[in-house]
């Protein structure tokens, strides 16, 4: 019943987006024939960004796991296009061709969602410009500059490589124009050469200072700033680590697993690593109650309270997690990771609990209400939380062992059905059990034994 509730929602989302490309599509019209005002221009172009958004993005938007996770991704992406498009045409009606900044809204698009929409934005929005001016030879000069440097930032880890592109991008704008020059003679002064490089490069410079604003405005993060909230001196995780130690050490183990394991087949490690860390966060409001946090199993709480209570604290976890990530507006990816990294899973120690002491008992009620893992990242995130909390258990620690737990696990995840829409495949799946045992082993090695001092030698006090 709750997958068939969740199907029927996912087709109503779809149908509700079926024309916004209609909309985008006369709205980029509209901004391209906003000064000069061509009734057959603004049909033209309307019906060029149609063909490219059904015949392309509608593609990219059906198979992708970031834009359908939440609907402000959406409307980050329109509202980018489309004011991407209203700046290329105001800037090019006061100052001219080689003042257009084209490049900035397909690189904020590609750091704050994916490459992919990023890409297909700056086709659009060099398509449609060159289309409006009649001059398919601006378009062979911005398309490259777009494609190139949007390919450079594919999963960026730091501001410097932001600049980086931009700087290929200004080279490939003079290329580009040189390569025009024997066909068109621009007659450039060294001044026009000069702007048409550095136009690419400051359009850089405006992205890092645009981003952070945007981050903070729709909690949708780019790499760079999940790299900045992925650090132990958060106040969040500070207080984890204060009042909820067994959990942050759990938090920062489920990290390096994840981190790796997304290294290891190519998915965005910058992603699963910051979600794991704050995956449990809140457990901070209760702690006593989980594990982890006790100093010994003989005083666990939940030795004297009825499967029904315990499931109702533990569970609560997710919730209360979600509710902090909102309060101290942590980027939306770790509110999404929070129930994601539970899925649809019953609790089996609390359900085994109940059944022995009720015999017929509901397991719909002692499930996580999910959703199930949505990418690949969560999917890992999922495994790596259930491998370390079980390797917990270990009563002799052993490659071997853990292995078993690893390959245990996955088998468990895939039966329930939880790692479906995570599209990790059985090559994915392989490479991640290895990452993790390899992680273990090294977890496993001991540093060599120092020589001792002699003790005959008097102590300098």
């Amino acid at each position: 019943m709750k997958e068939q509730k969740l199907h029927k929602t996912e087709v109503l989302l779809s149908e509700s987006f079926m024309y916004d490309g209609v909309i985008i599509a006369l709205l980029i019209s509209v901004a391209n024939n906003i000064y000069d005002l061509s009734l057959l221009d603004l049909a033209n172009e309307f019906i060029l960004i149609l063909i490219i958004w059904y015949g392309i993005i509608e593609h990219f938007i059906r198979n992708s796991n970031v834009i359908n996770l939440d609907v402000r991704y959406r409307l980050l992406f329109y509202t980018t296009l489309l004011g991407g498009a209203t700046l290329n045409t105001f800037v090019y009606k006061s100052y001219g061709i080689s003042y257009i900044p084209i490049l900035i809204a397909p690189m904020l698009i590609t750091l704050l969602i994916d490459y992919e929409f990023g890409a297909s934005a700056g086709l659009i929005l060099s398509l449609s410009t060159a289309f409006h001016h009649h001059d398919f030879f601006m378009f062979l000069h911005f398309f490259p500059q777009v494609f190139i440097s949007n390919l450079m930032l594919k999963n960026i880890k730091n501001r410097i490589q932001v600049v980086k592109a931009g700087f290929v991008a200004g080279v490939v704008s003079l290329i580009m124009i040189l390569f025009q020059e024997p066909v068109r003679h621009f007659y450039f002064s060294l001044q026009d050469y000069l702007i048409l490089f550095l136009n690419p490069l400051f359009s850089s410079f405006a992205v890092l200072g645009l981003l952070p604003y945007i981050e903070v405005a729709t909690r949708v993060y780019s790499n760079i700033g999940l790299l900045e909230i992925a650090t132990i001196n958060h106040p969040l995780l500070k207080s984890l680590s204060l009042h909820a130690p067994g959990t942050y050490q759990h938090s920062m183990r489920v990290a390096e697993f994840a981190e790796h394991a997304a290294e290891s087949i190519g998915a965005n490690a910058v992603l699963v690593r910051t979600c794991a860390m704050y995956h449990d966060i809140g457990k901070i409001r209760n702690p006593e109650y989980f594990a982890e946090n006790l100093k010994s199993l003989e005083n666990n709480p939940h030795n004297t309270l009825k499967p029904e209570v315990s499931k109702s604290i533990i569970m609560k976890h997710v919730t209360d997690g979600i509710e902090i990530a909102r309060k101290h507006r942590l980027p939306i990816q770790i509110e999404l990771a929070i129930p994601q990294h539970h899925g649809t899973r019953v609790m089996k120690y609390f359900y085994a609990k109940a059944v022995n002491e009720s015999g017929s008992v509901d397991p719909a009620q002692y499930t996580y209400a999910g959703p199930k893992p949505k990418s690949k990242e969560m999917g890992i995130l999922m495994i790596a939380d259930v491998v370390e909390a079980t390797s917990k258990s270990l009563k002799e620690s052993s490659v071997d062992a853990f292995r078993q737990i690893v390959e245990k696990t996955i088998v468990e995840l895939i039966q329930e059905g939880e790692l479906t829409d995570t599209e990790l495949t059985t090559s994915d799946l392989k490479i991640i059990t290895d990452t993790f045992v390899q992680i273990y082993e090294n977890m496993l090695k001991h540093r060599i034994e120092y020589p001792v001092i002699n003790e005959d030698i008097e102590t300098i006090s």
